[in-house]
């Protein structure tokens, strides 16, 4: 045999060889493989979303609810034909390339891609005309979100956006592409319980892709719905008060620790994030300096002022620092190491007791009171009466307050603490921070005698056994002497009836209540005030912050009288 001869056998038996063993790698080491390869290339899933649960107010008024819509989306064999491509995009009227830029993100093995949501019903009828020149796709009805009543309560309901590629990633979350999940607020913190579980219907693609065939379909199982403590009555009424101030309102009864409202404005419209923003009005809101996604009541840190003087108050008390009958001279201003420190009241208080010192908001009263009972008991109490820390309510976003310390300005500073920072502490000005929240928690402790069941928005779950409801959770007590309470409770009640706070007196109804006017080194003073009262013996909490609202006993106090008026002459329909 010639030597050519052989060579080209060799080759021959080389190349047997290797087909042999490419038909073995093939059918018998990867044979799993690429039977399941095989099985997703004629077998495919379509995604059905599970209808989210609602979410009502208290009296069972709906706050977030689902429109049905019809969503078109491309399915396997994912094979992209211009020809095809162009008809389709001229039917749902979206650019050819933007369809193409979605084929060339697709992965063979996704189930089925979101195309467009809210077709029409004549884009609908054109589709299933032209089907057949159309890349395989899948019309699904499905469900949106909608919110009635726009931006009312925006803060606590929240909003739904696409889901993030940390949530694609996630596998126990099983999200899909293009799919949407709760933001902010309650449809964030709740997400879980609102979303429910998707199901699937299976289409079987013949070989021609001419015909698919649905063979098995799972249904999903729809959101578990929720029930706000909200009272979305008192909620109109406090957005209403509240009006163009930039600010927040606060209302809870505080023996259960249910939100009946929480106002923050400006606020937002959630169906935008659903229907989507124009670049221009997206720019407009995250750029707005007034912040309207922000909630004021739990995300925001302001000096408390005037309303902090009940934590020095307290304190002087529970010390043993200070007695009822005390006196004081106010002449407008007091001296401490050659600075002068002022009274809100110019020409001063003259001579006055502490409980009157309490309800005429006398600055001159504290600052004896403060370096009498001195830095550390305040710190103390300030931080037993949760102004240093978050309550933990049910919605994503809350910042904790600042309470500073001795060490703190030392490092922060380098410069120990001196008695001017006791001064301004004990007016509720210096170094010290506070969330709207944080105030109201100290309130309910107030209206409780020293306890507080963590304030929250939801109320209960609608089951398929019913509706569980959340039980009260005491989170904090501190242990006070009775008639201490007492005294505190006179100045407060003074306040509303003689001092600071005296726009909101209500004939035959006790409220005890305190006003704040915090220096602001950007602007006009900010104004706070806060209170408690009963109705039909429910315990109830307002709370009032408005930016630059120049004095509490102004703008804070005159909203806070509005929503207190409507709650004890309705009072028998929020319980």
């Amino acid at each position: 045999m010639k030597n050519h001869e052989i060579f080209f056998k060799r080759i021959i038996e080389v190349a047997i060889l290797l087909i042999i063993l490419r038909l073995f790698y093939l059918q018998i080491y990867k044979g799993d493989f690429y039977q399941d390869l095989a099985q997703r290339n004629y077998m495919k899933s379509v995604i059905l979303p599970a209808p989210r649960g609602i979410i009502y107010d208290r009296n069972g008024v709906i706050l977030a609810e689902n429109k049905i819509k019809y969503s078109l989306y491309l399915i396997p064999p994912y094979k992209y034909e211009r020809e095809k491509v162009k008809r389709l995009s001229n039917v749902i009227k979206m650019k050819d390339k933007d369809i193409e830029k979605i084929y060339n993100k697709i992965s063979p093995f996704y189930p089925a891609v979101l195309l467009k949501n809210n077709l029409d019903i004549k884009e609908i009828l054109l589709l299933e005309e032209n089907r057949e020149d159309l890349p395989p796709f899948s019309i699904n009805i499905e469900f949106e979100r909608y919110y009635p009543f726009g931006s009312l309560a925006s803060h606590v309901i929240g909003y739904m956006g696409e889901v993030s590629k940390e949530e694609l990633e996630d596998e126990e979350s099983d999200y899909s592409l293009g799919e949407k999940s709760g933001k902010y607020g309650v449809e964030a913190f709740y997400e879980k319980y609102l979303r429910g579980k998707k199901g699937f219907r299976g289409i079987l693609l013949h070989a021609s892709n001419t015909e698919n065939i649905t063979v098995g379909q799972k249904d999903p199982v729809p959101g578990e719905s929720l029930i706000l403590s909200l009272d979305l009555n008192i909620q109109k009424v406090a957005e209403d008060a509240l009006g163009e101030e930039r600010g927040c309102v606060i209302v809870s009864r505080a023996d259960t620790g249910e939100v009946l409202s929480m106002a923050s404005h400006p606020a937002f419209d959630p169906n935008k994030f659903i229907t989507g923003f124009t670049k221009e009005e997206w720019n407009n809101l995250i750029n707005d300096i007034n912040k309207p996604l922000n909630n004021k009541a739990i995300s925001a840190l302001y000096p408390p002022g005037s309303i902090f003087k009940l934590i020095v108050a307290l304190s002087a008390l529970e010390n043993k620092k200070i007695s009822p009958n005390d006196t004081f001279y106010c002449p407008g201003e007091f001296y401490l190491g050659g600075y002068s420190y002022k009274c809100w009241k110019k020409g001063g208080h003259r001579r006055i007791n502490f409980v009157d010192g309490i309800a005429q908001s006398c600055n001159v009263v504290f600052y004896n009171v403060g370096l009498r009972v001195g830095e550390d008991q305040i710190f103390k109490y300030a931080k037993d009466f949760m102004l240093d820390s978050k309550v933990g309510i049910d919605l994503p976003g809350e910042v904790k307050g600042f309470i500073p310390s001795k060490e703190w300005k030392v490092k922060t500073f380098k410069e120990p603490w001196y008695p001017g920072d006791t001064v301004n502490l004990s007016i509720g000005q210096g170094f010290v921070l506070v969330t709207p929240l944080e105030i109201h928690a100290m309130m309910s402790m107030l209206a409780t005698e020293g306890i507080l069941v963590k304030p929250h928005v939801l109320k209960g779950i609608v089951t398929e056994n019913g509706i569980e409801e959340v039980r009260p959770e005491i989170i904090k007590e501190v242990k006070i002497n009775k008639s201490i309470w007492e005294i505190l409770k006179e100045g407060m009640k003074k306040v509303v009836e003689e001092g600071t706070g005296i726009a909101v007196k209500f004939p035959g109804v006790e409220i005890f209540g305190k006003t704040g006017t915090a220096e602001n080194p950007h602007g006009e003073s900010h104004a706070w005030f806060s209170s408690f009262f009963r109705v039909n013996d429910v315990p109830y909490v307002v709370t009032v912050f408005v930016e630059h609202g120049k004095s509490g006993g102004g703008r804070a106090a005159l909203i806070a009288r509005k929503i207190i008026e409507y709650m004890i002459k309705g009072g028998k329909n929020i319980e």
